[in-house]
């Protein structure tokens, strides 16, 4: 279970990167589209899953290596849909602008959640 949860962090840091990527050139050129919302909710699901993950390792009695993963996993799902407020009323460019920021920072937070997860 241990290692599904840190191949599926892996992959939201990924994927993530890739989202922050399309926005930022998106922003460039014609705003969110609807394939970039659907990759966002998947991006969202996949993020839902791996707290799903998380809290059942919490419940077999395993804990990370640093109380802060605590934090950072809570966050990370937090993301898209806190950037979803201030991005549904603003043009199509300047809300693919925001997600791609957002994705980014998403990817930092995964990256710390992985690092903090780990036992010291």
């Amino acid at each position: 279970m241990l290692q599904l949860h840190q191949s599926v962090a892996a992959a939201i840091a990924l994927y993530m990167l890739i989202l922050g990527i399309w926005g930022l050139v998106a922003a460039a050129r014609s705003g969110v589209t609807p394939s970039y919302r659907g990759s966002l909710a998947v991006a969202e699901v996949l993020t839902l899953v791996e707290a799903a993950i998380g809290g059942l390792l919490l419940v077999a009695g395993d804990r990370p290596g640093d109380p802060l993963h605590f934090l950072y996993g809570a966050l990370v799902p937090l993301g898209i849909p806190a950037t979803y407020i201030f991005a549904h009323t603003r043009s199509p460019r300047r809300a693919a602008l925001l997600y791609g920021i957002a994705t980014l920072f998403i990817v930092g937070l995964t990256i710390r959640a992985i690092m903090t997860g780990r036992p010291s």
